[in-house]
């Protein structure tokens, strides 16, 4: 199990918790992380190449990578390696990795539900008229740029005009996040990223903190980790554990045929609604109560 981040980010441990409770008791599984969030882009080849070693020496009967980077560094690689691949979280189209689907390969692809969460944030602010989505320069943020709003600069979703923005580094976020007086709120879907200014990695906490504490309006994630007291507002969910579930059927489907030839898979799209109690109040927010019967209710952010 490859995985594309660190050990212990919230995702990947939600992913691992679905992976675990579908394997069986009996299933040697060895864990690989690539921890692309946090090093330097330098460093992404030699990561690559020590997993491709740890696979050599494993001799896995199958392989799984998670989220894009573990896929766009090891696709090849793995395709010439022969053994049965299974990836999950990929948010990229796949033709930007490859132009047909190599032969032991399949997998889940996972498709960010951030116009719904726009529509249903219409709903919770019906005055809403302009929203700012505001992402880190990942792979995942790319990715997301070009699914959701292709070559287009601004999209217009249920009267919200929607603008986005890729920051460079967390100098730039941080600017970009105390300037945003002129939207009515912000969303961010990916914020993992960043470096500070002595090219440390920020840290999820210190970056939902921040936003807390400093943007003049509410912000909004895609994450249940980044919900709380001193975080964002709410988010709409998709499932880590759920997606790891998916991935392991698929994988053991895999095993059980002895042939990588499974269709591929969307990944569900169903989200979870995340609210924080204090945040709502503090920005007078109300939840309309259909989306309130289907909201848990967090207090605590993830780090």
């Amino acid at each position: 199990m490859i995985h594309s981040y660190h050990e212990g980010m919230p995702w990947t441990t939600q992913c691992n918790q679905g992976l675990e409770a579908v394997f069986p008791d009996d299933m040697v599984v060895e864990y690989c992380y690539l921890d692309t969030k946090r090093i330097p882009e330098s460093r992404f080849a030699r990561m690559a190449e020590a997993a491709m070693e740890r696979v050599r020496t494993f001799r896995p009967d199958l392989i799984m990578l998670g989220d894009d980077n573990a896929l766009a560094l090891l696709w090849k690689p793995l395709s010439d390696y022969g053994t049965p691949v299974v990836f999950f979280g990929i948010n990229k189209n796949l033709r930007r990795y490859f132009k047909e689907l190599p032969a032991n390969m399949t997998g889940i692809l996972e498709r960010l539900p951030l116009f719904p969460w726009i529509r249903y944030l219409k709903e919770v602010m019906p005055e809403a008229a302009k929203a700012l989505v505001l992402m880190d320069s990942s792979r995942t943020a790319m990715a997301i740029r070009d699914a959701t709003f292709g070559g287009r600069i601004n999209v217009s979703v249920e009267g919200v005009h929607v603008d986005y923005m890729i920051a460079a580094d967390w100098d730039v976020w941080k600017e970009a996040m105390l300037g945003a007086t002129e939207y009515d709120f912000i969303l961010m879907p990916v914020f993992h990223a960043f470096r500070d200014s002595r090219g440390e990695h920020v840290s999820v906490g210190r970056v939902v903190r921040w936003a807390s504490e400093n943007s003049p309006v509410p912000v909004f994630a895609s994450q249940d980790y980044a919900v709380g007291d001193d975080g964002v507002v709410g988010a709409y969910v998709i499932s880590g554990e759920e997606h790891g579930r998916m991935a392991a059927e698929l994988a053991l489907g895999i095993l059980d045929l002895k042939s990588p030839r499974l269709p591929l898979v969307n990944g569900s799209q169903k989200g979870q609604f995340v609210f924080n109690r204090r945040q709502l109040q503090r920005f007078g927010l109300v939840l309309p109560l259909e989306i309130e019967k289907r909201t848990i209710y967090r207090s605590s952010i993830g780090q």
